[in-house]
């Protein structure tokens, strides 16, 4: 048991000691503290499998296009009621942040876990309502199932009622893909675009640091 403590304090100590040289954000944000950092990104990035989807665009959305750069993902759909709007309008919110601190932000994607009644038409309408530069993606379940299982992220379909209508339940946390294709971070809400602007900024530096 002493030893299994001691190798745990261990893991925390090293990566306390990785995050001490955050330094040199961009004005306007300030760095992220290393508590929250630590609560926040894996510290064995994990690379996604293969998956096929599609943008809102009907171009082909797979791991490829997740490579070379920063992804901010959400899982959510078109008509959800609460939890959908408010985290893409925080969303709009991030990328405003670090635009304004000339920092560039993350890619942002909208996964939608409801394709049946989200088709590319409605993903583009609705993702364009927040950002012009925000992605709608889609998918069979089986490719999202894929995706989904690895990067953590959960949904459920209720039963329909007579009027075909029904709800999602979803996760509601953002997940960052670095530009080698790997799952990096998850941000558990509540989502305060301030704060995760300063995480984001200060992930990018380390990554690119280290």
């Amino acid at each position: 048991m002493r030893q299994k403590a001691f190798v745990i304090v261990l893991a925390v100590l090293i990566m306390t000691l990785s995050l001490v040289w955050y330094r040199g954000v961009a004005p306007g944000l300030q760095p992220a503290s290393q508590t929250d950092l630590l609560g926040t990104v894996w510290p064995d990035p994990r690379p996604l499998p293969e998956f096929q989807l599609s943008d809102h665009s009907g171009e082909t959305f797979d791991r490829d296009r997740l490579r070379g750069q920063w992804t901010l993902m959400f899982f959510g759909y078109t008509s959800c009621p609460d939890i959908c709007p408010t985290t893409m309008f925080t969303l709009r919110n991030v990328a405003a942040e670090m635009d304004k601190s000339g920092v560039t932000a993350p890619t942002v994607v909208l996964v939608t876990v409801d394709p049946q009644r989200d088709d590319a038409a409605n993903l583009a309408r609705y993702v364009g309502n927040f950002n012009p530069d925000f992605f709608g993606v889609r998918g069979p379940d089986d490719e999202l199932h894929v995706l989904t299982m690895q990067i953590g992220a959960m949904y459920e379909r209720d039963a329909a009622d007579e009027q075909g209508n029904y709800d999602v339940a979803h996760s509601a946390s953002l997940f960052l893909v670095d530009p080698q294709a790997r799952m990096h971070a998850v941000f558990s809400p509540p989502h305060k675009p301030a704060d995760i602007a300063q995480k984001l900024t200060a992930i990018r530096l380390q990554y690119e640091q280290g």
